[in-house]
C-alpha cells in the first residue's frame, strides 16, 4: 500500500495487539472489517486436521488482510495473529471502505492490484504443489 494512503488511513480506528494475540480466528463470524498493518507483523494461519496452526502467510507494515470480509458474508477463512509486541493495525469497516471507493479511486485501484498479485502468487504455489504431487 502506498505510504500516503496508509497515512490517510491512520485517521481511522487503530488497535494495538501484543505478540501472540489473536486478531480473529478461522471459522469466526466475519464482522465486515479488514485490517491494515501500521507497525509490527501479522501471521495468517490455517487449522490443520490435528488441531495445530500452520502459518500460510506473514504480513508487515503497509500490508492488508481480512479483505474477504468486505465482499462476502462468510466465516473467516483463516486465523490472524500478532507476531510482534505493539503491533498497530487500522480497522477498516465496510461503510468506510465504500466511502473511500467513492472519494479515492486510487485507493481501490491499489487494493485491487495488490489483491491480484497475491492471488497470482497463491495460484503459482498451488501449481507447484500439484507438480510436486504428480512427480511422486
Amino acid at each position: 500500500m502506498r505510504p500516503e494512503i496508509l497515512e490517510q488511513l491512520k485517521q481511522l480506528n487503530t488497535r494495538e495487539f501484543e505478540e501472540g494475540q489473536i486478531i480473529f480466528k478461522e471459522g469466526a463470524e466475519a464482522d465486515d472489517s479488514m485490517f491494515f498493518i501500521v507497525s509490527g507483523q501479522v501471521g495468517i494461519y490455517k487449522n490443520r486436521p490435528d488441531g495445530e496452526l500452520h502459518e500460510i502467510e506473514r504480513y508487515s507494515p503497509g500490508s492488508f488482510f481480512g479483505e474477504m470480509a468486505l465482499v462476502g458474508n462468510q466465516l473467516r477463512m483463516a486465523s490472524a495473529k500478532s507476531l510482534s509486541a505493539g503491533t498497530k493495525i487500522i480497522v477498516l469497516n465496510k461503510a468506510v471502505f465504500l466511502k473511500l471507493c467513492g472519494t479515492n479511486p486510487q485507493f481501490v485501484l491499489n487494493m485491487l492490484k495488490y489483491s491480484v498479485s497475491r492471488l497470482l502468487a497463491a495460484e503459482d504455489k498451488l501449481q507447484k504443489l500439484k507438480e510436486e504431487k504428480n512427480a511422486i
